[in-house]
């Protein structure tokens, strides 16, 4: 199932978010340490030393939950469900800061007044700055502060007051505004990004996937054996090679045409990949060959499956316009041994088996001994 783009994108901005918050554990705990004996000024220290422990934890807790959800790293569809929890994790940072102008304000105290806004302008200011990536969870963490900055100054009615109000409006909406923009700019560097990350993907699978069939093509399947090859030798675990041929290729695209021909390329692909383990290498070397790389494979489990694979093609019939086509393959068997320098020596022995099996009237697997010697060997004598 693909994801929704939009998911996607949300998503992204959620990691954004985190990771720029992330950051409070260095700074978050120092400001409220300074508020917390700055309040003292104002409020018995008995108070001040509650709310700067609840902070202090409140603190350590939406951290945990930064860290919980870059563990879990989530799908797109559950975007939602983090965003929700992140929201009420650090809705209670904001709250507790907003708190100060229930029981830290005190009326007809011009500096205590003063302070009040200016630590609240001081978190509406480090909101946009912090919050931006994400539009939803920005609006809920001004929400509290902004509610905040402009209480205080209509509790006391007076024009100073009410212009120190408005002037709070003011900031507030210009600082909504920023928000909205650096979000509307973040969010489209967001989609660029992943429009680019998926253009490299459809590039790196154009580079590695053979057009028609969909397997890997040559030279990444090269590449994929000879590391497969390499690890062989160090680990010392097996590895079997299968030399896939389709017989009597030529025949069907002449009698068929090549649009024939590919159909049953195809069809022949298609129950193979149904056969092998998501772990082997099964790839494209040229025309209506294959082959297909089985690490940790024991040799009778390659031949049981190189059985099993030429029963199924065999099984096929493919229906190519009025016509009916029941293909088959002949396939070579090669385990890598010491004597095999590069992967170019395991598949010169399966190559070389899988034209015995030609030889030998087609639609049969033949296994190649290990080492350079070649002796034929039938799959079932």
């Amino acid at each position: 199932m693909i994801a929704d783009p939009r998911a996607r994108v949300r998503l992204a901005q959620l990691h954004l978010y985190v990771d720029v918050h992330r950051h409070d554990r260095f700074v978050a705990p120092v400001l409220t340490v300074i508020t917390g004996l700055l309040l003292s000024h104002w409020v018995p220290m008995s108070w001040a030393l509650t709310w700067l422990g609840i902070e202090l934890l409140i603190i350590a807790h939406y951290l945990w939950v930064y860290r919980r959800f870059k563990q879990a790293q989530p799908p797109p569809s559950e975007e939602r469900r983090w965003a929700n929890r992140i929201a009420l994790a650090h809705g209670a940072h904001m709250l507790a800061w907003s708190s100060l102008v229930v029981w830290a304000w005190r009326p007809g105290d011009f500096g205590n007044l003063m302070f009040v806004m200016l630590v609240h302008v001081g978190l509406i200011s480090l909101t946009v700055s912090m919050s931006h990536a994400h539009l939803r969870l920005l609006l809920l963490d001004m929400l509290p502060p902004v509610l905040a900055l402009i209480a205080p100054p209509l509790l006391e009615p007076s024009a100073f007051h009410i212009g120190l109000s408005a002037l709070g409006m003011a900031f507030c909406a210009l600082m909504l505004l920023v928000g909205r923009q650096i979000n509307a700019a973040t969010t489209e560097a967001i989609e660029l990004r992943q429009r680019n990350e998926q253009l490299i993907r459809e590039l790196q699978s154009q580079a590695s996937r053979d057009a028609l069939t969909g397997v890997i093509n040559r030279r990444y399947l090269m590449e994929t054996g000879a590391r497969l090859l390499q690890q062989h030798r160090h680990s010392g675990e097996p590895l079997a090679l299968l030399i896939i041929d389709l017989d009597h290729f030529k025949q069907i695209n002449d009698l068929h045409g090549h649009l024939g021909g590919d159909e049953v390329l195809v069809a022949v692909v298609n129950t193979c990949v149904q056969l092998v383990r998501a772990s082997d290498c099964f790839g494209r070397l040229g025309g209506e060959e294959f082959a297909l790389i089985l690490p940790n494979t024991q040799f009778a489990q390659a031949r049981d499956l190189a059985e099993r694979l030429r029963t199924a093609i065999a099984a096929l019939a493919i229906s190519v316009k009025t016509e009916t086509i029941r293909p088959t393959i002949s396939v070579g068997v090669a385990m890598a041994s010491d004597d095999d320098v590069t992967l170019s020596d395991l598949l010169r022995r399966a190559d070389m088996a899988m034209y015995d099996a030609k030889a030998g009237g087609r639609n049969r697997v033949v296994c190649a001994p290990a080492g350079g010697r070649h002796t034929p060997q039938p799959a079932h004598p």
